[in-house]
C-alpha cells in the first residue's frame, strides 16, 4: 500500500531530524550561557524598533545588565494592552515579526490569555517534541534490541480547535498552531488520513483517535501532551472496545461518536471493513485488560510520550497498568508562552534546559530579589523562572518553580515542582489556590457558615478523575449540599475548568467534610517533629501518602 510505504519512508525521516536535533540540544549545553546570552540580544534586535522597545530603550542595552536596568520584570497583566492592539491588527507592537497564530491559556482568576506565537517559537516546538521523542525512542532500542524502530505511524491523543481572532489568526493551544504546517505530513506519521486534526466540535476525538489506531496493527507509538490523556484513552478503550471493533469490523462510525455530518462523508470515503483486525482485537480484549493489553493490541508500540512527571506523575503510574514492556519519554517542560527543557533520553524524569528556545533567568525561591543565569543553579535549589521568548515577551514572570537536578556542561537539568498558586492540573485547566478559595468564601456565604480551612485533591479511583475539595467549617455543617454551587462557582472563576468538564475530560468537583481543626492539629504535628515554626503552613493539597492517611482520616 502506497500510504504504509510513505509512512516508512517519513518517520526514518523524523528519526533522522531527531538524532539531529538532539544534537544540536545537547550542543548546546556547551558555553550554554554564552548562547543563551546570543539569543537574547537577537530578540532585542527584533525588538529594537517596535513600540515597547522604543519605551523601553533597547537602543541603548548593550549589555544583560543594561537589560535588566532598563526593562522591568513583567507578568502578563503588563503585556494585555499591547496584546489587544496586536489582536485588532496593530504591528510592530511587541515583536517585529510576523505571527503565525495565538495559544490561549487561561489567568489567575479565569481571565482568557492569548500569547502570541512567532514562526521562531512554532519551529522551536516542532524541533523538541515528536522527533526528538522518536529519537531518543530509536536509540532506547537500538540499545537494548541492537536494531532501532520498526518505522511506522503512530497515534495522537489531541484534537484540533478551530477558534480564530477577529484578525484571522488561528487562536488554540501551540501544538495546533504547529501542526497546521506540518499537516500535509499528518497521513503518514500519524493514523489520521487527513492533513487535518479531527476538531472537538466534529467528533469525540476520543472514539476517531482510537478507532482509527485500532485499526492498524503496526502503530508505532502514543503520543500526548499530558499521561492524563494517555490514560483517560486506556479508560476509554477498556470500556468501548466492543463498538470500536464492531465498527471496525464493518467500516462504518457509530452514532455515540456524535459526527458531524460532513465528518461522516468524509470518513466513510474513507473507511473500509476489516472484519481480520476486528476478530484479533476482540481476541486481545476478550483475554483481559491487563498489563499486557497495549502490546497485544500493538506489538510494534514502541514509546508512550506525554507530561507525566510533578502533577501528572499519578497518572503515568495509572498507564504502567496497562503499558508493561513499553518505555515512557516524559517529553517537554513548557507553557504557552515558550518551550523550556525537553528530556534527552528515554525513562528520565528529568528535562534539558533549551538555551534557543528563550533567554532565562532565574530567582531563588528563597531570596526573590536575586537574579541568576542558568549557570549560577545549584543543583537541588528550586528557582522561579523569568523568560525572554521568541514572540516580544521580556522578563515574563511564568510563576512556574522549577527545581535543577543537575547539569551537562553549563546547562542545568530541570524538573518542573509547582506554579505559584497553583494546586491541580488534572488536563491543563490550572487551577489555583485562588480559584479554590473563591469557591470556599462563595460556599461559605451561601451556607451562612465560618470557614476554618480547606483542602483539596484529585479523585483517581473513577473516571473521569475530579477535585474532592474539604471543607472546615466551625458550625459543623454538611458543605456536600453545596456541590452544584462549587461547580458553579469553579466554572466562573476558571473556564478552562469549565471547557475541560463540558468535554467529559474532568468530573464535577465534590465537597466533603473535615473536623474541625484538622489542619492545626496536622501543623502542631509538623513542629513537634521539629519544623520551624516559621515554615509549617495551612496543607492546601493533598500531594503525599502522609497528607493523604492524616487529613483523610479525619473526614466527618
Amino acid at each position: 500500500m502506497l500510504r504504509d510505504l510513505l509512512s516508512v519512508v517519513v518517520v526514518k525521516a523524523m528519526i533522522l531530524k531527531g538524532y539531529m536535533d538532539l544534537h544540536s540540544m545537547q550542543r548546546n549545553t556547551v558555553n550554554a550561557r554564552k548562547k543563551n546570552e546570543m539569543l537574547l540580544f537577537k530578540m532585542i534586535k527584533w525588538g529594537k524598533n517596535t513600540e515597547f522597545g522604543r519605551e523601553h530603550h533597547f537602543s541603548e542595552i548593550k549589555t544583560v545588565e543594561d537589560y535588566r536596568r532598563l526593562v522591568p520584570m513583567a507578568t502578563y497583566a503588563d503585556f494585555d494592552p499591547y496584546i489587544q492592539r496586536m489582536i485588532n491588527d496593530e504591528k510592530n507592537i511587541l515583536t517585529s515579526l510576523p505571527l503565525v497564530g495565538y495559544a490561549q491559556s487561561s489567568g489567575s482568576v479565569g481571565k482568557r490569555k492569548f500569547v502570541p506565537l512567532t514562526q521562531p517559537d512554532i519551529n522551536i516546538y516542532t524541533k523538541y517534541t515528536v522527533t526528538r521523542m522518536l529519537a531518543i525512542a530509536d536509540k532506547y532500542c537500538r540499545q537494548k534490541t541492537g536494531r532501532g524502530l520498526r518505522a511506522a505511524r503512530g497515534m495522537y491523543t489531541g484534537p484540533a480547535y478551530d477558534d480564530f481572532l477577529p484578525n484571522g489568526l488561528l487562536c488554540s493551544n501551540v501544538p495546533d498552531v504547529a501542526g497546521r504546517q506540518l499537516g500535509f505530513l499528518y497521513p503518514y506519521f500519524i493514523n489520521i488520513p487527513f492533513n487535518h486534526l479531527f476538531n472537538v466540535k466534529d467528533i469525540d476525538f476520543r472514539y476517531i483517535n482510537s478507532r482509527l489506531a485500532l485499526e492498524d496493527k503496526n502503530c508505532l507509538f502514543l503520543f500526548s501532551v499530558f499521561f492524563k490523556d494517555v490514560s483517560d484513552y486506556m479508560r476509554f478503550l477498556e470500556k468501548n472496545w466492543r463498538q470500536l471493533a464492531e465498527d471496525i469490523e464493518k467500516g462504518v462510525i457509530s452514532d455515540f461518536a456524535r459526527p458531524t455530518p460532513e465528518t461522516r462523508k468524509k470518513l466513510e470515503k474513507v473507511l473500509r471493513p476489516k472484519p481480520e483486525r476486528a476478530e484479533e482485537i476482540r481476541r486481545e480484549f476478550e483475554k483481559g485488560f491487563d498489563e499486557t493489553i497495549i502490546h497485544r493490541l500493538w506489538p510494534n508500540m514502541s514509546v508512550i510520550s506525554g507530561i507525566g512527571t510533578s502533577v501528572f506523575a499519578p497518572f503515568a503510574k495509572l498507564v504502567r497498568k496497562n503499558t508493561k514492556g513499553i518505555p515512557y519519554d516524559f517529553s517537554i517542560y513548557g507553557a504557552s508562552e515558550g518551550l523550556f527543557a525537553a528530556c534527552d533520553e528515554m525513562e528520565s524524569p528529568k528535562q534539558l534546559l533549551l538555551v534557543d528556545s528563550c533567554y532565562y533567568e532565574f530567582l531563588p525561591v528563597e531570596e526573590k530579589d536575586k537574579v541568576l543565569s542558568l549557570d549560577e543553579l545549584e543543583v537541588g535549589k528550586e528557582y522561579e523562572v523569568v523568560i525572554t521568548n521568541l514572540s516580544g515577551l521580556y522578563r515574563y514572570r511564568i510563576r512556574d518553580i522549577v527545581k535543577v537536578v543537575g547539569f551537562r556542561n553549563e546547562c542545568p537539568y530541570v524538573q518542573f515542582s509547582r506554579r505559584e498558586g497553583q494546586l491541580l492540573n488534572v488536563t491543563g485547566e490550572k487551577t489555583t489556590e485562588e480559584h479554590i478559595s473563591a469557591v470556599s468564601k462563595e460556599i461559605a456565604k451561601a451556607a451562612d457558615c465560618y470557614i476554618l480551612d480547606w483542602v483539596v485533591y484529585t479523585r483517581l479511583d473513577e473516571h473521569p478523575y475530579r477535585y474532592v475539595l474539604l471543607i472546615e467549617n466551625r458550625e459543623g455543617k454538611d458543605m456536600r449540599e453545596y456541590e452544584a454551587l462549587a461547580d458553579q462557582i469553579l466554572n466562573g472563576v476558571n473556564p478552562r475548568y469549565k471547557y475541560f468538564v463540558e468535554m467529559n475530560k474532568i468530573g464535577k468537583i465534590e465537597l466533603g467534610n473535615l473536623t474541625p481543626g484538622t489542619n492545626k492539629e496536622w501543623m502542631k504535628k509538623q513542629i513537634a517533629k521539629g519544623a520551624p515554626t516559621t515554615q509549617v503552613k495551612p496543607v492546601r493539597i493533598l500531594d503525599t501518602p502522609e497528607k493523604e492517611e492524616f487529613f483523610k482520616s479525619r473526614i466527618c
